[in-house]
């Protein structure tokens, strides 16, 4: 077979080596076109929009401690400035959604840790008020052994339901210490007055929060009918705590000491 008939025969597969006329840009098929810009650039993840968005994940801790309210304060922060530099810098930086996520989080419960503590502490005020009300009316009453019995760890109290004469009666030990109580002059006066004596809350004076107890000091104001039968007052002090039980999450309340012959503020 010649030449020119092994080209006749092939003529195709030459057709295919030969250079085509296509111009080079219709052979070239480039990877990414000129919109595609954006996908190859680098853009930077905001570290303030990370920082802001961690502080807003940890801000429900707020809700345990005055002292943690500045985790959502710092999530507000770190988010509200993360957001006017992603603003300033975009699109060379990102991270937008992770800051208004960190930012919502954080003014969530910047509000709700706050609003939380001030329920928690009027409802804690009104208990103690409860508390004493009952104690001050045992005291009124002459129930000596039961306002004694309020005075006493809940651990180790008598169920105020007992026959108490009987136990101190039996009970040495508690009968000394029942002595002592009435005999300090605040509760001497106090009994001694009885009915007579007209006992209302003038107001909280000191409160002290902890994780396992909370202890209120209100002041009573008392007012009683001298020998002329004119209005006499004097102004009692009760501290009282309020522990929980670490296993069944009971909480109890005790009257820790009693003051008498206080002066409020501004008297």
């Amino acid at each position: 077979m010649g030449w020119a008939e092994f080209y006749e025969s092939h003529q195709e597969y030459f057709l295919f080596l030969e250079p085509s006329s296509m111009s080079p840009s219709e052979h070239s098929s480039p990877r990414f076109d000129a919109a595609d810009e954006e996908v190859v650039r680098y853009r930077a993840l905001s570290s303030l929009a990370v920082a802001g968005l961690l502080a807003g994940l940890l801000s429900p801790l707020a809700m345990f401690a005055v002292a943690l309210w500045l985790v959502p304060l710092a999530a507000v922060l770190l988010s509200a400035f993360a957001l006017r530099r992603i603003a300033t810098r975009w699109p060379a930086l990102i991270g937008r959604p992770a800051a208004l996520a960190g930012l919502m989080l954080g003014a969530a419960f910047l509000v709700a840790a706050p609003v939380d503590n001030v329920v928690y502490r009027y409802y804690l005020r009104q208990q103690a008020r409860q508390f004493a009300e009952i104690w001050i009316d045992a005291v009124r009453h002459g129930q000596v052994y039961k306002a004694h019995q309020l005075m006493i760890d809940p651990n180790h109290r008598v169920t105020l339901e007992n026959n108490l004469a009987d136990f101190y009666r039996k009970n040495e030990t508690q009968r000394h210490r029942l002595k002592l109580f009435v005999d300090e002059p605040t509760m001497r006066t106090l009994f001694a007055l009885g009915p007579d004596a007209r006992i209302r809350f003038y107001e909280t004076a000191a409160e002290v929060h902890r994780d396992v107890f909370d202890m209120i000091q209100q002041i009573y104001a008392v007012t009683y009918p001298d020998v002329q039968q004119q209005p006499r007052s004097f102004f009692i002090t009760l501290l009282m705590q309020r522990s929980v039980d670490a296993n069944s999450g009971r909480a109890d309340w005790t009257l820790i000491r009693v003051d008498g012959g206080v002066r409020p503020p501004g008297w």
